[in-house]
């Protein structure tokens, strides 16, 4: 048999035992759920307790939910307040925010190699036998540089209204005070003057007191001549200028119920006219006819109110308010208590507000993130609002790639031009650094050049700022795009000026502050910063006096970006300073000697040495 023929029938059998295997598999699963089928029976039950751990059915927030006529409830409230609070809600956000996104570019040239290394690995190992082929060799050094950024920091607030009531139905000790001056007597059969009183409110009521009196003359009893008073089914007699008491069982009276005083002048003759005037007299207070009983009232006490509960995922410090908007719609809203509704009326239920709490920027890190082989190593927060980094520092390893050209013969590399060496060598920065520190005391020297050393002070920079953030305002705190961008246009001279500095690398940040508020809240935020005049006085600054010598910048509102003293310059480190960012223009200003130039040089000092060796 063929060997193709025999690799054939091999790669079938192989395949009918994977399709065997594969169905008998299938018709296990296929069996099992068959007798799952028939042993169930229609019903089902689930036990909580066997899903969930620390299972509970009396959860403490079945508070939040009373009936089903509740139509306002801050359940909303709370749950949001959860998800901003709780440990587990703030550890997600924070993570979100501070903990960037791994950046892998396909540009990058370590990427591109890597491709063409798994392309051409027949030519790189020399499995194609002893022939040469022409196979280009790359070496990769590494760089490490430091910038500052910036990160965005917004948040959505809610402000949400719920009806919230407070009090109840109480019991309190007052008086049932029946006072005929108080209500407009009527006229009754037989002359009877009749009292009709509203109970103002519900209550019981035990005995009290009677008073008929005539205040003018309160010694006088009258004549002959008396009244009767009817109340609470009682008919008694009196005189004039006198007082007793009423003897009633204790009475459930509720509001709005009428009780009905009747009296009576018991005259012998001119009725109607006697009674005219016994009215006339109770209404001007010249007669008095009042009762008195002890109540205990029975009041409601509730009131109803609209609260209103903010919940906010940070500390807002002076972040800027951008936008609010109603976001729950305004109308009548009730709830019950104790059977009674209570209805409350609001525009607006509630609201979200959009805060600024920092500016994104890119400062001086910008060059690094669009180059595609430099990758961010560590990043160090130096700026926080509440638990998230707005203000960071960070180092960037960058890729440098040198190539050569050559022929791999069999599992040797022979060189075409000549680079191999400096390849092998690599790249020496000791040179950059050492140039760079005296490129540095050099400058300090032409600043303090003729000056008295006692009072001289060298890198001396200039006090900016920049509004950072408004509402409808562009951040003209932005590191670039000052060409470019239309939204800058509104931006002053002073503000162009450090975003320009900061694309050279010439600007060290103070701080932010707020610039302007009214009620309490900020409507405008600003960025400090110290602008130089060259990288190297930026870096002595920023590494030596700040992080070295701990010499802040002050104030971001008031930046002190005065210069160094010389007794300050001798307490910096310079080899522990980082230059890296002055290399490139170290390098620019190197000026190299002109190749034709020096060829000609040396072939005319080699013939001038001719012509002397000639000499006799």
């Amino acid at each position: 048999m063929k060997l193709a023929t025999r690799s054939l029938l091999q790669g079938l059998l192989l395949t009918c035992l994977s399709a065997s295997a594969l169905a008998a598999s299938m018709d296990a699963s296929n069996q099992e759920g068959i007798n799952a089928g028939k042993s169930a029976d229609g019903t089902t039950s689930a036990d909580p307790n066997s899903y969930f751990d620390n299972y509970s059915s009396d959860a403490p927030q079945r508070d939040l939910y009373s009936d089903p006529t509740q139509t306002s409830s801050n359940i909303d409230v709370q749950g949001q307040k959860e998800l901003t609070e709780s440990d587990l809600g703030q550890a997600a956000r924070e993570s979100y925010v501070n903990n960037p996104a791994d950046k892998l570019s396909y540009d990058s040239d370590m990427m591109k190699y890597s491709d063409e290394i798994r392309e051409n690995a027949n030519a790189i190992t020399g499995v194609n036998g002893s022939q040469c082929v022409a196979q280009e060799l790359n070496k990769t050094t590494w760089t490490t540089h430091a910038c500052e950024l910036a990160n965005s920091l917004t948040q959505s607030c809610t402000r949400k209204a719920t009806i919230v009531t407070t009090g109840g139905r109480e019991t309190v000790n007052t008086q049932l005070v029946l006072d005929a001056r108080n209500v407009t007597g009527q006229k009754g059969a037989d002359y009877w003057m009749i009292y009709n009183f509203i109970v103002p409110e519900d209550g019981t009521i035990s005995s009290g007191t009677w008073e008929l009196l005539y205040p003018k003359a309160p010694g006088w009893h009258g004549d002959r001549l008396g009244y009767s008073i009817r109340a609470f089914g009682q008919q008694f007699k009196l005189k004039i200028n006198n007082s007793g008491t009423m003897s009633i069982s204790p009475q459930q009276v509720t509001k709005g119920q009428v009780i009905t005083l009747q009296l009576h002048y018991d005259t012998d003759g001119h009725y109607e006219s006697a009674r005219d005037g016994i009215m006339r007299n109770i209404a001007s207070g010249t007669n008095v006819f009042r009762m008195t009983f002890p109540m205990q009232a029975v009041r409601d006490t509730v009131k109803a109110d609209i609260e209103w509960t903010s919940s906010c995922p940070a500390d807002m410090g002076d972040a800027v308010k951008m936008s609010e908007v109603c976001s729950d719609p305004g109308g009548t809203r009730s709830v019950t208590v104790g059977g009674q509704a209570y209805s409350l009326y609001s525009d607006c239920w509630g609201y979200t507000t959009q805060w600024n709490l920092y500016e994104d920027d890119t400062n001086t890190c910008q060059a690094y993130i669009d180059n595609p082989n430099c990758s961010e190593g560590t990043r160090t927060c130096t700026q926080k609002i509440g638990n998230f980094c707005v203000y960071s520092k960070l180092t960037w390893q960058c890729a440098h790639t040198v190539k050569s050209t050559g022929y791999i013969c069999g599992s040797e590399f022979y060189c075409s031009d000549g680079s191999c060496s400096a390849m092998q060598a690599g790249e020496n920065q000791n040179f950059e650094q050492a140039v760079s520190q005296l490129a540095a005391l050099a400058a300090y020297g032409e600043d303090v050049n003729g000056i008295d050393p006692n009072s001289v002070t060298a890198f001396t920079g200039k006090g900016m700022s920049c509004r950072q953030s408004a509402a409808g305002f562009s951040n003209c705190c932005k590191s670039g795009g000052w060409g470019q961008d239309a939204g800058l246009a509104q931006c002053n001279t002073e503000e162009k000026e450090i975003g320009t500095g900061k694309e050279k690398k010439l600007v060290v940040k103070v701080g932010s502050y707020c610039s302007r508020k009214v009620l309490g809240v900020c409507l405008q935020k600003k960025e400090g910063y110290c602008v130089f005049d060259s990288k190297l006085a930026r870096i002595v600054q920023e590494q030596g006096r700040r992080d070295q010598l701990h010499i802040s910048f002050s104030s971001a509102s008031s930046p002190d970006c005065r210069g160094i003293k010389i007794s300050e310059l001798q307490g910096i480190k310079f080899d522990r300073i980082d230059f890296s960012d002055f290399y490139d223009d170290l390098n620019t200003n190197v000026k190299l000697p002109d190749e034709d130039a020096l060829t000609q040089r040396i072939q005319s000092d080699i013939q001038n040495s001719l012509k002397s060796g000639d000499q006799p």
